[in-house]
């Protein structure tokens, strides 16, 4: 698993106190185990701000060595973080069982009861990038394999985590309303991490106002957009390929329905490794969504969310806040017209009204 703190920017978390998860197999992990299991032992395996991983070696009834990937975190909210983890990989993997560590259990420690758990199959993995096509076509067709299950809206059952960071996934109608949604349940933690800025404060007044509206209200009235399934966190840290079968494989997931573009959004950002070209292929196995001219700065304007899910994480740098102010000022200025500045081009364009171009239901 490749090292987190390469894009972290110097963040060091705080040493860990108390019991090690990993003295012992709890017993209620015991249980999860196939019937007739039995116990070889438990290492430490990767490296994680936010958990503690092991990898857990196993005989199972035939005698056959078998691996488990162990991921414990502490509290109230590590137990949000393992559910949801759960139910993200538990929908992916049903989607497409190749791509992914099948999944197996989430629960509570029995003996040392702060502590919660995920469970699944354990890979060993390289820490370079997935190959670049092989990668973009298995996401995309991961997000087409989701259309027929598709809800038709925007969010998800239970909260899911972008590392120990709870998401708003309360359903919404439109992507603009939840990508709103959203972008105000995080830029509440920023603050609360960060301070206040009176700064950002009048950028993001823009960006509700012109910004949001210009760039995601025509995916609505244009009826280009079916919400897909996406993994929700595609950092360099969350896949790599599997030595077995050469084929990429991801993990860490914290899903919702979505816009299928904003998967791609952490891509945009040099720290993560991935760049135009990995969006460029991607775009070559899904469509980009009209209107196609709006596509790369629909990808700044997602990239602004992983850049606050960093702000908040690392609590030592205002790196991150730097960069979303930076890449909203842009992007303000670009749109001071905001979506009526849209329905003037589009009038211009097309010679009539954007909703009179829609086809009759």
């Amino acid at each position: 698993m490749p090292d987190v703190t390469e894009c972290s920017d110097g963040y060091v978390p705080p040493p860990r106190t108390g019991p090690s998860p990993f003295e012992a197999v709890d017993i209620n992990v015991i249980a999860e185990l196939p019937a007739g299991s039995e116990v070889k032992g438990i290492v430490p395996h990767g490296s994680s701000f936010w958990t503690q991983t092991a990898r857990l070696s196993t005989t199972l009834s035939d005698g056959t060595l078998k691996y488990w990937f162990l991921k414990v975190a502490e509290g109230d909210n590590g137990m949000g973080m393992m559910r949801g983890e759960f139910e993200s990989m538990s929908l992916l993997y049903s989607l497409t069982p190749e791509f992914v560590p099948k999944p197996h259990a989430w629960g509570t420690y029995k003996t040392l009861s702060q502590f919660h758990f995920f469970l699944c199959d354990f890979h060993d993995m390289t820490e370079e990038l997935p190959e670049i096509d092989s990668f973009t076509s298995k996401l995309a067709i991961l997000h087409k394999a989701s259309i027929p299950l598709s809800p038709g809206k925007f969010g998800f059952p239970v909260p899911t985590h972008m590392g120990f960071t709870a998401q708003d996934n309360t359903w919404c109608d439109t992507w603009e309303e939840f990508y709103h949604q959203g972008m105000v349940r995080m830029l509440e933690r920023e603050a609360a991490v960060h301070g206040t800025s009176a700064e950002l404060d009048a950028l993001v007044e823009q960006l509700y106002e012109k910004v949001i509206p210009r760039l995601l209200r025509p995916l609505t009235i244009l009826n280009s957009i079916t919400p897909v399934l996406i993994h929700g966190d595609l950092w360099y840290g969350n896949c790599c390929t599997d030595n077995a079968t050469g084929k990429p494989i991801v993990f860490d997931a914290c899903v919702f329905w979505a816009h299928n573009e904003y998967e791609i959004g952490t891509w945009r950002a040099l720290r993560y490794r991935f760049g135009k070209s990995y969006i460029k292929a991607y775009q070559r196995h899904f469509a980009i969504s009209a209107p196609e001219e709006d596509h790369d700065d629909r990808n700044a304007l997602y990239s602004i969310r992983f850049d606050l899910h960093s702000s908040i994480a690392y609590s030592s740098s205002l790196r991150f806040r730097r960069d979303v102010m930076k890449t909203m000022e842009q992007l303000i200025a670009k749109y001071p017209k905001g979506f009526e500045g849209w329905e003037e081009e589009y009038r211009i364009t097309h010679g009539g009204h954007p909703m009179d171009q829609l086809p009759e239901e």
